[in-house]
């Protein structure tokens, strides 16, 4: 009789020890869900991407979506969607097959042809004076031919410009007006008041930055003109002059402007100056 219950113990022993080793391999090759496509939406795509890594997902791949201007709102490498095997709707905490496409779709800006980050790096950092080299003394002819004056280009203002009027009074940012503008007097010297309504880094720069500027006083609320920019300097290419020169150039400045036209981008909005002189109103 005890031999009996010892052989049915020892039986019961193996199936149990069968059984759990069969759950231990259930998801074998699987991967579980995250948090639904909704919750990840806002959320940094690298945070995302980490989070999928972690519950086992292998063929992850990102998406930039590249129709940041500003950034304002939306922040550069915000996620605006993930979808898993092509499903948005994907329920979370699922169990499904962890070689299953992850695409997650993140917001950024457009990239743009910029210096190499060695030049840029040499700009910030190189203060070492050149070598002067003197310049060969030239003989001086016997017959000096007298120098000829260029003629002064006339810098452009709301008072002898209607179309710089025009375009520093508009609210509508993609007015054709402004493209027009730009187009017929790129290399030229514009006058205007305006305000610093944004700053930010240039890419990874510590030292240089992009600066959005409006027409007119510095607002909280309403703006005028195209979206002006100064696009990758550092405080001494703002060339500021005058008695309150601050000690940083940040938002809500209220400024007398001397600058070169550069270009519109229809795509980003954005239309380029270059600083020429820089007075504190």
């Amino acid at each position: 009789m005890n031999k009996m219950v010892s052989v049915l113990l020892v039986c019961i022993m193996v199936m149990t020890l069968v059984g759990c080793g069969g759950n231990s391999n259930k998801h074998e090759g699987e991967a579980k869900t995250p948090s639904g496509s909704s919750v990840q939406k806002g959320r940094d795509y690298h945070k995302v991407v980490d989070d999928f890594k972690s519950k086992g997902f292998k063929n992850i791949k990102t998406e930039k979506l590249e129709d940041l201007i500003t950034g304002w709102i939306t922040k550069d490498g915000e996620v605006k969607e993930v979808s898993v095997g092509g499903d948005v709707n994907y329920s979370p905490d699922e169990w499904i097959s962890a070689d299953t496409e992850v695409i997650i779709k993140y917001h950024t800006f457009k990239k743009e042809d910029t210096e190499s980050a060695a030049e840029s790096e040499a700009k910030d950092n190189s203060n070492a004076e050149k070598p002067k080299v003197k310049k060969p003394k030239e003989e001086k002819s016997k017959v000096e031919k007298p120098k000829e004056e260029k003629p002064k280009v006339e810098i452009l203002t709301v008072d002898n410009c209607k179309e710089l009027a025009e375009i520093l009074s508009t609210k509508d940012e993609s007015d054709p007006l402004i493209k027009e503008f730009a187009q017929k007097y790129a290399g030229r010297t514009i006058e205007f008041d305006g305000n610093t309504a944004y700053v930010s880094n240039h890419g990874n720069y510590k030292t240089r930055f992009d600066y959005l500027i409006y027409a007119g006083d510095y607002s909280k609320t309403t703006f005028s003109g195209p979206n002006f920019q100064f696009r990758d300097v550092n405080y001494n290419d703002l060339h500021l002059t005058g008695d309150n020169v601050p000690d940083t150039f940040g938002v809500g400045l209220n400024i007398h402007i001397i600058a070169t036209v550069e270009e519109y981008s229809e795509t980003s909005g954005l239309f380029q100056l270059k600083p020429v002189s820089i007075k504190m109103r």
